[in-house]
């Protein structure tokens, strides 16, 4: 009886939470972030840091609701991912919310239809972000150029949410990005136990537990020790390879490969 009471509750939050997000953020797109917009100063910090603000309270929230529980092992690690690529396997939609609030200045890659949302587009360029739909050699500028003012750029190898079970399949740009700005990766390794909030499954689908939230951030990597290789097309395959086979190590490590 009380399991069924905890899930019907966490049911009903979960729900809540989902209204919230998306009607805060059309706050935030309609009032604060245009307040800011007029003041002097730098437009883009302060909407990524209201951003930020905002999903650090979020989880708060999620977490004295019950909706779930978090584990951070090494997040002074992402405190201090200034200047790199961070990237992260993608098992759950709220991947990204949590790591938004534990990065400071984080940049990311943004799918076009975000952009041009009513609802959440104004938040999108407010802060900055980089459109998915940009020219090849305009979207490397980009995340070049964030790199190089110090932000950190949050890249998702698998460029969708992946099922529970599913070996880690990485695409190569973050690897193409990496090798050619000989920037440093600090990757992340994310789990969630039950699965919750997965690819193709509706929100209401949530697990008859709690589910927990797992992050461990390991060792930032050097993509320069990679370019000793006479193409970069080689280099970016074996950094590719590399970490597809310690994120298969670590999920099965952790009993979710």
């Amino acid at each position: 009886m009380l399991r069924r009471i905890d899930w019907f509750w966490r049911l009903c939050m979960t729900g809540f939470a989902f209204a919230f997000l998306f009607g805060g953020g059309c706050v935030l797109a309609a009032t604060v972030l245009p307040i800011l917009a007029v003041l002097p100063g730098n437009r883009r910090d302060r909407a990524q840091t209201v951003i930020r603000l905002n999903f650090r309270g979020y989880l708060f929230m999620l977490q004295r609701l019950g909706v779930l529980r978090l584990e951070l092992e090494g997040a002074e690690r992402l405190r201090a991912s200034g200047g790199r690529i961070v990237i992260a396997n993608h098992p759950s939609l709220l991947d990204v919310v949590i790591l938004m609030a534990l990065i400071p200045r984080a940049q990311c890659i943004v799918k076009h239809q975000l952009w041009n949302s009513f609802m959440l587009g104004g938040v999108m360029r407010q802060a900055g972000y980089i459109r998915n739909d940009l020219a090849p050699g305009a979207l490397v500028g980009a995340c070049r150029a964030a790199l190089d003012e110090g932000q950190s750029l949050i890249i998702f190898p698998e460029g969708t949410r992946t099922r529970p079970g599913s070996p880690p399949l990485f695409r190569r740009g973050f690897a193409n990005l990496a090798t050619l700005a000989g920037a440093s990766i600090q990757w992340v390794v994310i789990t969630c136990t039950p699965p919750t909030l997965v690819k193709g499954e509706p929100w209401w689908r949530i697990p008859r537990q709690k589910p927990l939230f797992r992050l461990v951030v390991g060792e930032c990597l050097d993509a320069s020790t990679y370019l000793g290789y006479q193409h970069r097309s080689i280099a970016a395959r074996r950094l590719v390879g590399y970490l597809e086979t310690l994120y298969a190590e670590r999920l099965q490590g952790a009993g979710m490969g």
